[in-house]
């Protein structure tokens, strides 16, 4: 039976041992949880800061430069149909149609849908 008991000791001393150094780990933890939590609310922050600037940027250059993409593109694609004698107007004219959407609705006033 001193053995079984033995046993049984080092095994209910293993658990205590076991459940202090849990909540040793769950208190050390705990700072850790909160210093990653405000990095994270900073760094969403920051994200937000700079998407706002990145979209700013965009909005000025479809601004400035829009109306030369689309003529570039429209020049494009009647050169295209040019030498396709029409076959691609249908294609041309959907990259016309989409290169217009996208310019507008990067720039600061888009036009009003229609």
């Amino acid at each position: 039976m001193r053995l079984l008991d033995s046993i049984k000791g080092l095994f209910g001393g293993a658990k205590d041992k076991a459940t202090e150094v849990a909540g040793t780990a769950v208190a050390a933890a705990a700072p850790l949880a909160e210093q990653a939590k405000a990095a994270a609310s900073t760094a969403a922050e920051k994200a937000g800061e700079l998407a706002g600037q990145a979209k700013e940027a965009v909005t000025g250059l479809a601004d400035q430069h829009g109306d030369k993409v689309t003529e570039a593109v429209s020049s494009a694609t009647a050169f295209v149909s040019d030498k396709t004698g029409g076959k691609l107007d249908s294609v041309t004219g959907a990259v016309e149609g989409a290169t217009e959407k996208a310019v507008d609705a990067l720039k600061s006033d888009p036009p009003a849908a229609l």
